[in-house]
């Protein structure tokens, strides 16, 4: 009997804060059942846990936290990836994900001053994730580590001048890591201090987050689909 997909939302900031793990969630919802889990009570067996959750699909959230804590979760986080990685499990990383997946495929990181905002990135090449946008997208940031390089295995696509990797995405498995948050909405000025403090963009707070959360929805689940699993709803 088919089963309807399912995507593992991994949300890495505290278990009690949601940093926007419930927005990506919504956005995979048209194709895929979705379950949130907090990495912070270990992922020790990551084959065993992709295989036992049925995860036909993993998208990490941002954090408040930084990879430099060195914390033994996100070393375990690290090592999913990899296994996602080798089992061409469809992976969406974002902000300290995204940093996540690069450390795990030997990245570094380095720290500049933080940068809040509306910002601009440049495409790089021609890739499913920034369909629909012509060269440049308008994104929202909110981070001071970025990585310091393509991580091995990856290739660029999309940079600015303040943050040169700004989107990456796998050789050969269908692997993304972006540095900017595309869930984020309106509802961020009433819960993020940081962005409070922006009062010009209220009200006009538009961007290209939603178009690519879509894409990368439709490509997944079209992937998913390939195997044999389910179908869109």
């Amino acid at each position: 009997m088919s089963r309807h997909p399912r995507v593992i939302v991994v949300n890495n900031d505290d278990p009690d804060s949601d940093y926007g793990a419930t927005h990506l969630a919504e956005a995979f919802a048209g194709s895929f059942d979705s379950e949130i889990v907090s990495p912070v009570g270990g992922i020790p067996h990551p084959e065993r846990w992709i295989d036992e959750r049925g995860v036909d699909a993993i998208v990490l959230s941002g954090s408040d936290r930084s990879l430099k804590e060195a914390l033994p979760w996100m070393l375990e986080e690290e090592a999913l990836l990899r296994a996602a990685v080798a089992g061409r499990v469809p992976v969406l990383a974002v902000c300290f994900g995204h940093q996540l997946l690069g450390e795990a495929f030997g990245a570094g990181l380095v720290t500049r001053e933080k940068r809040v905002g509306l910002f601009e990135v440049t495409l790089v090449g021609s890739d499913p994730a920034f369909d629909g946008l012509a060269g440049v997208a308008v994104v929202p940031e909110q981070h001071a580590d970025q990585l310091s390089a393509v991580p091995d295995g990856f290739r660029l696509i999309a940079t600015s001048d303040y943050c040169p990797i700004q989107a990456i995405r796998h050789d050969v498995a269908p692997v993304y890591g972006i540095q900017f948050h595309p869930c984020y909405g309106e509802g961020v000025f009433e819960v993020d201090e940081e962005w409070e403090k922006l009062a010009a963009l209220r009200g006009r707070f538009h961007h290209d987050g939603a178009r690519v959360l879509a894409n990368v929805s439709r490509l997944f689940a079209g992937l998913v689909k390939e195997r044999g699993i389910g179908g869109t709803r």
